[in-house]
């Protein structure tokens, strides 16, 4: 029985300067030129304010159906305030408050402001009886602002009506995604 040996010629020439290039890099002194990061400005994003987050006045009332299982009674002459960041640029909001008011009788006007400007004052609307309307919620157009990236206070203020509304949260919906489009 005769053997064979096979004789293959390898060129390594193409592989040795990957092999090699990391060990040279990472050794030299003087490191190649890297291509700087793409920045990338912060998403505008929907800014959903719970009203049992916010300041002011007000008392925290338990709901089985509310966000986060909490509202906030306010009545007449109360204000809730919250402050929040917006971290995208310049965008313009949809504003909308949800909130809860029972059928007992003249319905209340609530105020948004924004950054200490009025957005919009409108009448609430009755979200069911007097006994059950508490705790179903209705959502409203609240005015549009535009915003840009840093610190804002948005004050919710109740006027009128019967004596109460409860809110659920309000909610800051850039270019009306999400939010109501009807003012």
């Amino acid at each position: 029985m005769r053997k064979i040996a096979a004789k293959r010629d390898v060129d390594l020439s193409g592989i040795v300067p990957w092999i090699f290039m990391p060990l040279l890099v990472a050794c030299s002194a003087q490191p190649f030129p890297t291509q700087p990061s793409p920045s990338v400005a912060p998403s505008v994003t929907v800014v959903s304010l719970e009203a049992e987050d916010g300041s002011g006045d007000g008392l925290v009332i338990q709901r089985s159906r509310a966000s986060g299982g909490q509202t906030v009674h306010l009545a007449p002459g109360e204000r809730r305030l919250w402050t929040f960041d917006v971290r995208a640029a310049r965008a313009d909001y949809l504003l909308s408050v949800t909130y809860a008011n029972g059928k007992e009788g003249p319905n209340e006007v609530l105020s948004v402001t924004v950054d200490g400007t009025v957005v919009r004052s409108f009448e609430n609307r009755d979200s069911g009886d007097s006994i059950e309307g508490w705790n179903l919620f209705v959502t409203d157009p609240a005015g549009r602002s535009t915003l840009g990236r840093g610190s804002h206070t948005l004050t919710l203020e109740v006027n009128g009506g019967d004596g109460c509304v409860e809110v659920d949260f309000v909610t800051l919906s850039p270019d009306g995604a999400g939010a109501l489009n009807s003012f």
